[in-house]
């Protein structure tokens, strides 16, 4: 079905309104604070953002811990045009609302779009957008790469099905491009998932054409050719030639993707039976499937849903989970209509409404999944082996139910008359709008405030007084990653995949064996403090003054830092910078004397240049993460870079003045940018092919 423009207009100006009202906060400058938002996401942004301003796309970030691969841990979404975009000429808070709200509106659109398409009417396809996004996404706010990646399944889907609809390979074109802009962002599990809804969706189409009716008769003198040619000429349809396109789409992104790939294989999730991976972890335990149903048995005590989740009982996966993670509502009146709408589709014998049956299939089959009864015989097959968060496959059962309720109304409404369609019409909508709002409210991790910390970035005076020392500093403190915001390198870290050095526990931060009393002091043990230098840290930011009997630990300065005590919740109480003595800092020599000196001339994202002097033949020390790609030259020469202490990178430094650099070469990155152009080059070439071929006479 084709929108007019005057739908268009609504959808678009209803979409809007909607991130209105959930996100009025975002519109007027504030933002989301809690969750991941400022352990995991503002660092990332932060470092992005900057290097973007200073006319570089950056392949490595230094600033966290010890430095990892941006490109590769991929949820920062280094090419992600709508990032290039936003994060070049916005500021970090700004760009980071607007992103969120465009892909709010987006995925609206492209529900409402999908919807339309399926032979739904305009107000059942506005009800399908509102079900799927605000039901679905709302409650993961906390998650930025749900709203970036999740956006694009309506969007895929309803390529898919114009393709189907109308067998021209321009959809399939234009599907190639999405997936591409959907596996860009990172993170990539609901591109996963949209691949499997594709390859099923493919299956349900040759399947049904295989047993269509609708197929020429044989003929006496040509008994079999006829049916070989009409089963070549479906399964070239309806399977080789998406299966084409989903490939393009695949190498598009391969310069995203690829690095990932290549960091997998040493990191955390080398293999899925990691003890820092559970793909378990994040299910859906069968009982709360009841949410759909009875709201408020769950979401009245949302403050002990927690331990009500993790109580595991019959039928539960043996994992953790989280509300966020197994959140699956639909709102009460779209689940009603939902139920009318599947009555419908069994009795119908239309085109759309059996692909609208198989979407259904399609949700049940994601709702067993996300219970995590599969994971015994799926949890090692590729794909599935590399996520966790077996509920995330619910997004599918979540567009399912949108869909057939809008397939419910339009059942109700033939038998209405006018007045009372529009006074139903209007209640389901309102009804629906304040039953969401309720629930994304009370189901989150992330909360709207109106004056968000990231706006005083250059309020804060620890950042100030770190930026400006002769050489860079490492911080210490409570939370991971949040201190980078400052723009100083910090540690400890927070990563999605990381390399595996940060997960290693002989090379970890030691934490306490034993409780500590209470102490008006930050305290350290000796063991603490040594792994502080050898790591290389600084300054530490406590909570509470440093212990007097520690000699390692001077105080500089405590007090009320506006973005620090903002992004901690600490409004009252002050924080104390203090710096650590003896301790190896960014660089050191392996035998420090007067002698010795190390200077930086140059650190950048994928750069550190440095002019050392040494009156013996000794071992230059840089308390940066070890990578391969990282290439050393010693005056010019290449030099071979060693591992040091099981993580940091060394040189053999002969006597004398030398300047020393390191250049960050990433192979990974350099195969898949080529894949990529190579894959662009395709694309482009048959979109250009299928453009001339469509204004032809």
């Amino acid at each position: 079905m084709k929108m007019k423009s005057s739908a268009i207009l609504i959808t678009l100006a209803v979409g809007i309104a909607l991130t209105m009202w959930f996100w009025l906060d975002l519109w007027l400058g504030g933002g989301l604070i809690g969750g991941d938002v400022y352990t995991y996401y503002f660092p990332q942004k932060t470092f992005y953002a900057e290097a973007l301003k200073q006319g570089h796309i950056p392949l490595w970030n230094s600033l966290v811990g010890h430095g990892y691969p941006l490109v590769a841990e991929s949820q920062t979404g280094v090419f992600y045009p709508f990032n290039l975009l936003f994060y070049r000429f916005l500021n970090v808070n700004t760009a980071y609302n607007v992103n969120h709200l465009f892909h709010y509106v987006l995925a609206f659109c492209a529900t409402v779009w999908l919807a339309r398409d399926l032979g739904i009417s305009l107000f059942g396809a506005l009800l399908s957008g509102l079900v799927f996004v605000y039901g679905w996404f709302a409650p993961r706010c906390c998650l930025e790469w749900a709203i970036l990646t999740g956006a694009w399944l309506p969007l895929a889907l309803a390529m898919f099905n114009r393709y189907f609809r109308t067998r021209n390979f321009l959809w399939l074109w234009g599907l190639s491009g999405i997936l591409c802009l959907q596996l860009l962002p990172g993170h990539f599990h609901l591109a996963f998932i949209t691949l499997i809804c594709l390859t099923l969706w493919s299956l349900c189409e040759w399947i049904s054409e295989l047993r269509s009716k609708k197929t020429p008769e044989l003929t006496e003198s040509e008994p079999d050719e006829p049916s070989v040619s009409r089963f070549a000429s479906s399964t070239a349809q309806t399977l080789i030639f998406p299966a084409l396109a989903i490939s393009v789409g695949i190498l598009l992104a391969s310069l995203q993707l690829l690095p990932t790939w290549s960091l997998k294989q040493n990191s955390q999730r080398e293999t899925s039976a990691s003890a820092d991976f559970d793909p378990g972890y994040g299910h859906i335990p069968p009982r709360y499937l009841s949410q759909v149903i009875m709201p408020w048995y769950w979401y009245g005590r949302a403050h002990e849903l927690d331990n009500r989740l993790n109580a595991h009982q019959f039928l539960d996966y043996p994992t953790a989970t989280n509300p966020v993670e197994a959140h699956l509502y639909f709102g009460i009146l779209p689940m009603i209509l939902a139920v009318a709408g599947g009555i419908s589709l069994f009795h119908s014998h239309n085109e759309s409404d059996r692909r609208l049956l198989w979407l259904g299939g399609f949700g049940l089959l994601a709702l067993v999944y996300a219970t995590g009864w599969l994971l015994p015989l799926l949890q090692n097959v590729p794909g599935f082996s590399f996520f966790r968060g077996p509920g995330r496959y619910g997004i599918v059962t979540a567009l399912a139910a949108a869909l057939w309720s809008a397939r419910g109304w339009d059942t109700i409404r033939q038998f209405l008359g006018p007045r009372w369609k529009v006074l139903l019409a209007i209640l389901i909508g309102i009804g629906t709008l304040l039953d969401l709002s309720w629930v994304s409210q009370k189901i989150t991790y992330a909360f709207m405030v109106p004056d968000t910390p990231m706006t005083r970035i250059e309020k804060s005076p620890v950042r100030q007084m770190l930026k400006d020392l002769p050489a860079p500093a490492r911080l210490f403190g409570p939370g991971p990653n949040l201190l980078t915001i400052t723009g100083v390198a910090a540690t400890p870290v927070y990563l999605g995949i990381g390399p595996a050095e940060y997960f290693d526990p002989k090379l970890t931060y030691p934490e306490s064996k034993t409780d500590a009393p209470e102490s008006p002091w930050a305290t350290f043990t000796a063991e603490q403090t040594q792994w502080l230098q050898q790591a290389g840290v600084t300054h530490l930011l406590t909570y509470a003054p440093p212990d007097p009997q520690n000699e390692s630990l001077q105080l500089l300065w405590q007090g009320m830092d506006p973005l620090l005590n903002g992004a901690w919740g600490r409004y009252q109480e002050p924080i104390y910078l203090s710096a650590l003595l003896g301790t190896r800092g960014r660089g050191s020599w392996d035998q420090n004397s007067e002698s010795t000196s190390i200077n930086w001339k140059q650190e950048s994202s994928e750069q550190i240049t440095l002019q050392v002097e040494t009156p013996i033949a000794q071992q230059l020390i840089l308390t940066e993460l070890y990578d391969p790609n990282w290439m050393a030259t010693i005056d010019g020469q290449p030099a071979e870079s060693i591992r040091i202490d099981g993580m940091f990178r060394g040189l053999e430094i002969p006597a004398g003045s030398h300047q020393v650099t390191w250049n960050y070469r990433s192979r990974s990155f350099r195969w898949g940018l080529m894949i990529s152009i190579a894959g662009f080059t395709i694309w482009a070439m048959a979109g250009t092919l299928l453009i001339t071929k469509t204004r032809r006479p």
